[in-house]
């Protein structure tokens, strides 16, 4: 199954580590990312919770954007680095 249908259909908020093993990171990137509101999150009493739902359409944002990026229509002015 993959991450996205995974997410899609859990119904119960996912902790920091559930979603740093998803993502292949640590624990501590998820929480600097969520700090600096790279990815959506929400609290709990001061704990850090995921929506299922919300995270499976960043993560469908982060693939199409990067796919952008790799074909050359990111939207820019069409320089690259180096020219």
């Amino acid at each position: 199954m993959r991450l996205i249908e995974i997410l899609e259909n859990r119904k119960e908020a996912l902790k920091v580590a559930e979603v740093a093993k998803m993502l292949g990171v640590t624990p501590q990137h998820i929480y600097k990312m969520a700090k600096a509101g790279l990815i959506p999150c929400f609290h709990v009493k001061g704990a850090v919770r995921f929506c299922p739902a919300e995270l499976a359409e960043w993560i469908k944002q982060e693939i199409e954007q990067a796919n952008r990026k790799r074909n050359g229509s990111s939207g820019g002015n069409g320089m690259k680095y180096g020219t």
